[in-house]
């Protein structure tokens, strides 16, 4: 009879060998390419701009006259802050860094506001911005400041706020509305100004 010569069994293992080896190496590509893809479900982690699990950014442009754009970003000096934490509360949304000069002037203005309003229930948000974080820990702690401070490591934040030069101040009022804006604060007169447009009525001088 005629036809192909049986391979000897040495040689079907090692093309068995060769086959097998193939496919593993198929399988391995595969799920290398649905790991950084972090998978096709839809189920691989997400947030604003890839600062963390916990970032989260609204959508802007914040707008006078409109709500704030709501965040949760790293904190300062570890965990989140977010806006929504001060619920209820008239609220400054201040972008500074630490080589900003101007920033320097403002921070004890913030500082006397937040004293003379504590019993207003005013909270301050700092947001670093384009800082580098031991940069800013260490401002914060040679200006003293002890309210809430947040880091905008992606600038989404500052992209939804429109913020394109430092220093700017937001002035929110317990509705969560953003009711004026400043760039760069000079005096206390000027802060006090603003601040009164966000307390409630009943406690405005």
């Amino acid at each position: 009879m005629s036809g192909a010569p049986t391979p000897s069994p040495r040689r079907r293992g090692l093309l068995i060998g060769v086959v097998i080896g193939a496919v593993v190496l198929v399988g391995a590509a595969l799920g290398a390419v649905l790991v950084a893809g972090g998978g096709d479900d839809g189920t691989g982690p997400t947030s604003a701009g890839g600062g963390g699990r916990d970032t989260f950014v609204a959508d802007g442009p914040a707008t006078v006259g409109q709500p704030a754009p709501d965040f949760s970003l790293p904190g300062l000096d570890g965990g989140t802050v977010a806006l929504s934490d001060f619920a209820g509360k008239p609220r400054l949304v201040n972008f500074w860094a630490s080589w900003c000069n101007p920033c320097r002037k403002e921070f004890p203005l913030f500082e006397q506001a937040s004293a003379e309003h504590a019993t207003d229930g005013l909270e301050i948000v700092g947001v670093s911005y384009e800082d580098i974080a031991a940069d800013a820990r260490a401002f914060v702690a040679d200006q003293g400041a002890d309210w809430a401070f947040a880091r905008d490591p992606d600038g989404d934040l500052a992209t939804a706020y429109g913020v394109r030069a430092l220093p700017q101040t937001f002035f929110v009022d317990a509705d969560g509305t953003i009711v004026s804006r400043l760039f760069g604060i000079t005096s206390a007169d000027d802060l006090e100004a603003e601040i009164q447009k966000i307390l409630p009525a009943s406690t405005r001088r």
